[in-house]
């Protein structure tokens, strides 16, 4: 048996942070008094003889890795092409010892260790620790070792591919023609295998299903499946991103034939064992195009403090576990939201009809009934069955006049309830900002459709004070049930979003110094707090906040309760919007049985849910990556018209590395990547390159580096790629 300084030592060596050391570097970690270094010293060449541990240059000691086992898990492929390996939930635990910060693991794959893998493939891969490329060349040969080491997947074997098809432009090439796609998504070329119909014209957008993936030395190639369009037409770029990313757009007739089966309005007999609330001063607030108002508010003054009451549509009463509606709304995941669109995980005549929340319309709802102290602080939490009918439905824009008293709800209750809630949700959030959360949230850019659905103006739209009110009340009522949940021991699927890994935060800390930001180490969530309110109003804001999130992990499900970082809550789930997220369904049939509502649903096992939870993250990332592209193609094509508008809109500019090519910079107002070339320097002639600045100057004094801003027009625009050439408007002083 081990004795005690050997199972101290075995946990040292095995901790997610510890680095190669030498016996004393050892000796000092462990705390050891100078009779027990002797003990040190033997137990160390005892396991360095039986090959348990390895010793490295500089006598330092670190365990000697097994042969990896293959893990499964999914490839991510980033903007620039690097691809990443996500393990799943059995990975991540076994990679455990690799992340010192916690958090989501994403190992990143060599070129040419991918099998062919392409963005959204599961595959089996093997995980190594070894040295970036170039790490012999540039240490003179030397071999890499500890902390030189770095974790990379290599591809064995591809499981399954991803759902969705390869788009891109047809091609009038070789004996039935083929398919240029993006590099990412879908390979570069795709050979058609069979003749395709003469209306097929090139330039035309389609959509391939995959046959044969590229490998080394075969090409890809498919069969035609849909002729979506001329790209430039009506709707063809958004169907091009929903085949390109297997979105479900259709429901099937069973799903509809049992919607159809649902009432349309309610009977009283579905009010038994339901709170009455329908004469309650009780409202919506949400977005001006919200057709599915899943969540009502209604507060008002107690000897204690305040009542707070959030009612969620109790979606669970009409979809339930084992039929059609439930195994489509499972499958899809969420709604995905596209420009011109909405993809719903149910169909309309349960999200935009019995479910949704409309004004002066008896509904059934899940209440979360919070008593609030004058602290901001819930001190009792109470859950319901209800029934309600929303006295007013407002927009938020509606709902922020009244506050701002420019305007009224045309009821002089609501309009006081209304304030009364705005006070209570500034006491909340200030006790929560206390607490340690972040703001991370940043204004949403909106692109602007005509009925056409072409691009007609990009809008930011700030979060104000009615966006913080229902913000802040959605979030009490997410932990509270998490809380419940978990001390009630009911398995269901939690929001979960761990600590951020501590060295992409000190590459932000690095990023920050180069602004003139003192970050110290952003070891404590109190010294990243302090930064974000250094960033309040700095000219970079936009840029540095996108750094900033880009250093976090990202939030998924799970089913143990890990907590949520940037929220600064330990137990956190999905409750307020079922019509629109599978996981808050999930949560709500958690919370019937802890209510005991009659005839509930038996709940999944905790593997079933584990699974589940991995599947809805998954197509929460499928939706994301389409919106966000659909997101990009109607700005690339906004920017396009911009190209020959006699007056262009300018935006301003960021230079972040100056080349002899030209100048790479940051729109941050619009969050996208540019280019500046040579050719279109300000000011005409006399620009030169300064290759070991790494800028560009002129006699004048006048100098473009990391850092400069200029104000730019759009010159040229690649919609599918995304490449977007800037044009300059004005000359830099001689003092830039």
């Amino acid at each position: 048996m081990d004795s005690p300084l050997a199972r101290r030592l075995l946990a040292l060596l095995r901790a997610p942070h510890y680095r190669p050391q030498d016996v004393s570097s050892l000796a000092r970690s462990l705390e050891l008094a100078g009779n027990e270094r002797a003990e040190l010293r033997q137990l160390l060449r005892e396991w360095e003889a039986s090959g348990r541990v390895m010793r490295l240059r500089q006598a330092r000691y670190q365990l000697r890795e097994a042969a990896p086992a293959p893990l499964t898990g999914r490839v991510r492929t980033l903007p620039s092409g690097k691809q990443l390996f996500v393990p799943d939930a059995e990975g991540q635990e076994a990679l455990e010892p690799l992340n010192p910060g916690g958090g989501i693991i994403e190992l990143p794959i060599r070129r040419f260790r991918n099998m062919g893998a392409m963005d959204g493939d599961l595959v089996r891969a093997t995980v190594k620790r070894q040295a970036p490329v170039g790490y012999r060349r540039r240490h003179r040969g030397m071999r890499p070792e500890g902390e030189d080491l770095r974790a990379e997947a290599r591809v064995e074997e591809i499981l399954e591919r991803r759902a969705g098809l390869w788009v891109g432009i047809y091609r009038c090439e070789g004996r039935f023609g083929c398919l240029i796609g993006d590099g990412k998504s879908c390979p570069e070329k795709v050979k058609l295998t069979e003749a395709p119909p003469p209306s097929l014209q090139a330039g035309m957008l389609i959509a391939v299903q995959p046959l044969c993936y590229p490998l080394a030395r075969m090409e890809a190639s498919g069969r035609l499946v849909e002729i979506l369009g001329w790209p430039e037409d009506e709707g063809v770029d958004m169907l091009g991103v929903i085949r390109r990313h297997g979105l479900r757009t259709e429901f099937s007739q069973a799903v509809l034939d049992e919607a159809s089966r649902l009432p349309i309005e309610l009977s009283e007999e579905e009010f038994e064992g339901r709170c009455d609330c329908r004469g309650e001063c009780i409202l919506t607030i949400d977005p001006e195009s919200a057709r599915d108002y899943d969540d009502a508010i209604a507060v008002r003054r107690t000897e204690a403090g305040r009542q707070l009451a959030v009612h969620i549509a109790d979606v669970s009463h009409y979809v339930r576990p084992g039929t059609a509606l439930d195994g489509e709304a499972a499958l899809r995941g969420n709604s995905t939201y596209l420009p011109d669109r909405v993809l719903p995980m149910l169909p309309p005549l349960l999200c935009d009809g019995i479910c949704s929340l409309r004004e002066g319309e008896n509904r059934l709802t899940l209440l979360c009934l919070m008593q609030v102290n004058d602290e901001g602080c819930v001190t009792r939490a109470e859950f319901r069955r209800a029934v309600i009918c929303s006295r007013r439905r407002l927009t938020y824009p509606q709902a922020l006049a009244v506050l701002e008293s420019r305007g009224s709800s045309g009821d002089a209750e609501v309009d006081a309830m209304l304030r009364e809630a705005a006070a209570l949700a500034r006491l909340m959030r200030r006790r929560r900002m206390k607490a340690g959360a972040l703001a991370l949230g940043r204004p949403e850019l909106r692109v602007v459709l005509d009925a056409d659905g072409h691009p007609t103006d990009v809008v930011t739209e700030q979060s104000d004070e009615a966006h913080r009110l229902i913000e802040e009340f959605m979030l009490a009522a997410n932990e509270e049930v998490a809380k419940a949940l978990r001390s009630a021991l009911i398995p269901t699927i939690y929001r979960v979003h761990e600590s951020p890994d501590p060295g992409k935060l000190h590459e932000f800390a690095l990023t920050l110094r180069s602004y003139g930001i003192a970050a110290g180490t952003l070891a404590t969530r109190e010294e990243l707090r302090r930064v974000m309110e250094q960033l309040a109003g700095h000219p970079d804001e936009e840029l540095l906040k996108t750094a900033l999130l880009r250093s976090m992990m990202r939030a998924r499900y799970s089913v143990k309760s890990l907590g949520h970082y940037g929220l600064a809550k330990g137990d956190y789930c999905h409750f307020t919007s079922p019509i629109r997220r599978y996981a808050d369904l999930v949560v709500h049939r958690g919370l019937a049985r802890l209510i005991g509502v009659p005839h509930a649903a038996a709940l999944p096992s905790t593997a079933a849910l584990a699974s589940l939870a991995e599947h809805i993250s998954e197509t929460e990332r499928i939706s994301d990556a389409a919106e966000q592209e659909a997101e990009r193609l109607k700005l690339a094509e906004f920017l396009q018209m911009q190209c020959s508008a006699e007056d262009p809109r300018h935006w301003q500019a960021v230079v972040t590395a100056a080349w002899p090519q030209g100048l790479a910079v940051d729109l941050p107002e619009l969050r996208l990547k540019g280019f500046i070339s040579a050719e279109v320097l300000p000011g005409g002639e006399g620009w030169f390159y300064e290759r070991h600045a790494s800028r560009w100057s002129r006699r004048d004094g006048a100098r473009l580096l990391p850092g400069s801003r200029l104000e730019v027009v759009p010159l040229k625009v690649d919609v599918e790629s995304g490449f977007l050439e800037l044009r300059p408007v004005q000359a830099p002083s001689p003092e830039a």
